[in-house]
């Protein structure tokens, strides 16, 4: 997931292509001059949707016990592309008291995400707006299930 945000194209895996089109995103935003973003913001709108989409459609369904998790996968993965355009931004200006910042608060998140993932992954987390009717139980599409990325 950090190549993805940080720049790199991963071909055959819908969230990392998602991931990496996010920091593509978050760089334009980054660079635009301040004024209308609508078109940018909507364009990650979808691509998180669709990474919640995509990861509902391939978890297990969690025990009800479970605790939730106060936001979904693919707003992690945009908070992260998010800090990734904010680290290459820090760089490029020299600025080196928002890179750390930027840097700390990125490899933070990475290892949430990777925590996350993992919880879903064993059903022990439960996620915001979870779209149970595209669940592989109620008739949605057969796919594996997600797994725990290595660190």
């Amino acid at each position: 997931m950090m190549q993805a945000v940080c720049g790199v194209a991963v071909d055959g895996d819908p969230v990392l292509a998602a991931a990496h089109e996010l920091a593509m995103l978050h760089e334009r935003r980054e660079q635009q001059i301040p004024g209308d973003t609508s078109d940018i913001d909507w364009a990650r709108a979808r691509l998180v949707c669709e990474i919640d989409r995509w990861v509902v459609i391939r978890s297990p369904t969690p025990a009800t016990s479970a605790p939730m998790h106060t936001e979904s996968i693919g707003a992690v993965v945009d908070r992260m592309a998010h800090f990734a355009a904010l680290t290459y931004r820090a760089l490029a200006c020299g600025a080196e008291a928002e890179l750390h910042a930027a840097q700390i608060r990125l490899h933070e998140l990475a290892c949430g995400y990777d925590d996350l993932i993992a919880e879903v992954a064993s059903g022990a987390r439960r996620l915001p707006d979870r779209l149970d009717d595209d669940s592989p139980e109620d008739g949605g599409p057969q796919q594996p299930p997600i797994r725990s990325p290595s660190r």
